[in-house]
């Protein structure tokens, strides 16, 4: 029995919470809410290291009833953390990217340009060298894209059937 379970959801702290609930909602098709409202009790500003006064406010996405996988976002107010410092068209070091899979990339793709969203990389076939693992020789390669949502944090689409489990 492992200690740990699977990603039960990505927690994101953005600066306003309806834009980007419009955004995941518009990109993703993330229409079912698992949760929301306000955290005012201390713990959970100080769970965040945040001061106690801090205002929380919370949209927890889920896909398909799953309550796995899940999408959480979260308005910090009064104080507001600071943004993170990162590279507009590049990774950072300590920044992390979201990773999914995707039926259609061009489909996607146009729905950011119309957008005007930031594309770091179109549609792409990404080729991957294979040095064991899970990887299979016959999945060397697929198509892949990255952007990133109005708070510049950074998702990586994989053109795959999304109810694949593998």
């Amino acid at each position: 029995m492992s200690l740990i379970s699977p990603m039960v959801r990505t927690a994101l702290f953005v600066s306003d919470i309806e834009k980007s609930s419009a955004f995941y909602r518009d990109i993703f098709d993330l229409e079912e809410v698992y949760a929301e409202g306000g955290l005012t009790h201390a713990t959970a500003a100080k769970l965040l290291g945040m001061p106690p006064e801090t205002n929380v406010r919370y949209r927890v996405f889920r896909s398909a009833g799953l309550n796995k996988g899940m999408v959480g976002l979260f308005e910090l107010k009064k104080p507001s953390p600071p943004r993170v410092q990162k590279r507009e068209y590049g990774c950072s070091i300590g920044e992390a990217c979201m990773v999914f899979y995707c039926a259609n990339l061009d489909v996607v793709h146009d729905r950011l340009i119309v957008g005007s969203h930031i594309v770091l990389c179109p549609p792409t076939h990404l080729e991957v060298d294979i040095e064991g693992g899970a990887i299979k020789s016959a999945d060397r390669g697929q198509r892949e894209m990255t952007f990133r949502d109005p708070d510049g944090i950074m998702v990586n689409l994989i053109e795959r059937d999304p109810a694949s489990q593998d």
